[in-house]
C-alpha cells in the first residue's frame, strides 16, 4: 500500500513541474568523437580488430564491438596493460606443463595481477570508466575491462525500436561478458587475460544493482541452466554508490520528506530526463559543487550531457524491475543476501557528496552484502570523474591489494 501511495503522490508532484525549454545538446557524431579512445577499424565479418599496442598507447584505452554470447552486439572499452616478457623459469615450466600435462596450471598472462571488470549505471555508458579509472589502473599493472548496457549508444537495443530494457536481459549480458573473459570460453572475446582470469567485478550506481541480481542468479543452487559460478573466476566484488537492493522507492519517499525540492531534481533529472538538458540538474545530481570545487567545467558538463543523450537511447524497464528486486529474498532481519556467505571478499563504497543514493541506501547494500558498515569516501555520485576521482580509486586500489 505504501508503494502505490508513494507512486500517486510522485505523480501529483510531476503534473504541476514547469516545463522548461532545453537547449540543444550536440549529438556525437561517432563512436571516436564521444570516445577519448582508439576506436578499432571493422572487419568484414562486423566484428572489430585491435589496433597494435605500441609505447605511444601503452595503457590507452580501446573501444570496440563484440558480440556476447547472450547475442548482444556490445560496445567494450579495454585498457590491458603490456605483457611482461616470459622469464627463463616460466617458459620452463610452461615447458613441462605441456609435455607432462598439467591441467592444475591453466594458461595465464604473466601478469597475475586480477583483471578490473567495470559496470556503468543509468545515463552512462562504459566510456565513464575510461577517462581516468581505466588508465590509473592499467598504469599499476591491472588488466581494465568495461561494457556499456542495452539501449546505450555503443550497445543496441535487441528488439529493435525498444525503449525499455528488463533486468534480465542486462544481467545476461554482464554474465555472457564476464564469461568471454577467459580465452578457454567458446564465446570468449580473445582479449588474452587467461583461460581462467581472475575478475573483480565493480559497479556503480544501477550497475551495482545489476550485479547483484546476476549474483542472485549465479549463487541460485536451482539454476541448471549451466555452471555460471564456476565459469567465472570472481575474486573480488565492489558496489560504488549503488542503487540499494530495495531500489529506488524508498529512497524517493525519503528524499520527498527531507526536500520536496531535491527529490523533484532527482525525479525529474532521471525520469523527464532533464539531466541531459539542464545544467544545474545535471552538475548536482551526478558531479556536485561548482566547476571550481570539483574539476567539472561547463565545457566538460557539456560533452557529459551530449554523452547522456545517446547513452539513453533505452533505459531499464522499471515496472518488471519492482517485481523483481534483490531486496525480495533478502533476510527480514538482517537484509543480507541469501548467498552472503558464498561470496568472494566484498567492498560497498558511499560517497559523501551523493545526491542520488542516500546514506541510508548505501547501508542497506552494504548489510545486503554481509558488511558491518560501508566505506565512505570524499566524492560526488560520479566517483569516477572530477577532481575527486582518486578518493574512491585509492579505496579500490587498498581492496585489490589485498587479493
Amino acid at each position: 500500500m505504501k508503494v502505490r501511495g508513494s507512486i500517486s503522490f510522485l505523480s501529483v508532484v510531476l503534473l504541476f513541474l514547469p516545463l522548461t525549454k532545453a537547449f540543444e545538446v550536440p549529438y556525437p557524431q561517432s563512436s571516436a568523437e564521444i570516445r577519448s579512445s582508439i576506436v578499432a577499424s571493422e572487419l568484414v565479418d562486423g566484428s572489430f580488430a585491435a589496433p597494435p599496442q605500441n609505447s605511444n598507447n601503452e595503457n590507452q584505452p580501446i573501444t570496440r564491438q563484440f558480440q556476447l554470447g547472450s547475442g548482444t552486439m556490445a560496445e567494450v572499452i579495454t585498457c590491458i596493460p603490456p605483457k611482461k616478457r616470459t622469464t627463463s623459469p616460466d617458459m620452463l615450466e610452461n615447458i613441462f606443463s605441456s609435455l607432462f600435462g598439467n591441467d592444475n596450471k591453466k594458461s595465464s598472462p604473466t601478469n597475475s595481477r586480477p583483471t578490473l571488470a567495470f559496470l556503468h549505471g543509468s545515463f552512462h555508458a562504459s566510456w565513464c570508466w575510461a577517462e581516468k579509472y581505466m588508465p590509473y589502473f592499467a598504469s599499476l599493472g591491472y588488466p581494465c575491462v568495461a561494457f556499456s548496457l542495452q539501449g546505450t549508444g555503443g550497445t543496441p537495443v535487441m528488439e529493435a525500436g525498444a525503449k525499455k530494457v528488463k533486468i534480465a536481459s542486462h544481467v545476461a549480458d554482464l554474465n555472457a561478458f564476464l564469461k568471454g573473459l577467459s580465452d578457454d570460453d567458446t564465446a570468449s572475446l580473445g582479449l588474452e587475460l587467461g583461460n581462467d582470469p581472475k575478475i573483480v567485478l565493480i559497479g556503480h550506481s544501477f550497475g551495482g544493482l545489476t550485479i547483484m541480481k546476476w549474483l542472485e542468479q549465479i549463487y541460485d543452487d536451482n539454476n541448471t541452466d549451466n555452471n555460471n559460478a564456476n565459469n567465472v573466476n570472481l575474486a573480488g566484488v565492489g558496489l560504488m554508490c549503488s542503487v540499494p537492493p530495495s531500489g529506488n522507492g524508498a529512497m524517493t519517499m525519503r528524499f520527498i520528506r527531507r526536500s520536496l525540492r531535491d527529490a523533484w531534481k532527482i525525479t525529474a533529472g532521471f525520469v523527464m530526463k532533464k539531466a541531459i538538458t539542464d545544467k544545474a540538474i545535471c552538475r548536482d545530481l551526478f558531479f556536485g559543487g561548482t566547476e571550481d570545487e570539483n574539476g567539472i567545467s561547463d565545457e566538460d558538463l557539456e560533452r557529459y550531457q551530449s554523452y547522456f543523450l545517446r547513452d539513453t537511447v533505452a533505459t531499464i524497464d522499471l515496472s518488471d524491475l519492482a517485481k523483481k528486486l534483490p531486496s525480495a529474498l533478502a533476510d527480514k532481519e538482517t537484509g543480507r543476501a541469501p548467498f552472503v556467505d558464498r561470496l568472494p571478499p566484498t567492498f560497498v563504497i558511499g560517497a559523501t557528496e551523493d545526491f542520488i543514493v542516500d546514506s541510508e541506501g548505501v547501508d542497506e547494500t552494504a548489510r545486503y552484502m554481509g558488511l558491518d558498515q560501508p566505506l565512505i569516501v570524499d566524492s560526488p555520485h560520479d566517483v569516477m570523474l572530477g577532481r575527486r576521482w582518486n578518493n574512491g580509486a585509492d579505496a579500490v586500489l587498498e581492496f585489490v591489494g589485498t587479493l
